[in-house]
């Protein structure tokens, strides 16, 4: 959870820094209020919370969704168990 939480955060602090830069070089007459940037900058991150709470959630399943369509041939190794040792009799 905590990962969801920094990858929103990093992505909120970029897309402010990013609106900052525009209003202050790209931008002509128009000043934008910054009641307005923190609206926008409140509904990036919860978008990106919630965006990121997904894809964490469903990651297993995105992957395998993408090996079906890629015809990937990929073994997961996290459900394969091999016994490697001698035996224990």
């Amino acid at each position: 959870m905590d990962q969801v939480f920094i990858v929103a955060i990093m992505i909120t602090m970029l897309f402010s820094l990013s609106k900052v830069i525009e209003i202050k070089y790209f931008s002509g007459d128009e000043e934008k209020p910054l009641k307005e940037m923190v609206r926008d900058a409140i509904l990036v991150l919860v978008s990106s919370i919630t965006g990121s709470y997904i894809y964490f959630y469903f990651h297993t399943y995105i992957t395998d969704f993408f090996n079906v369509v890629t015809e990937t041939k990929v073994l997961n190794t996290a459900t394969t168990q091999v016994f490697t040792d001698g035996p224990g009799f």
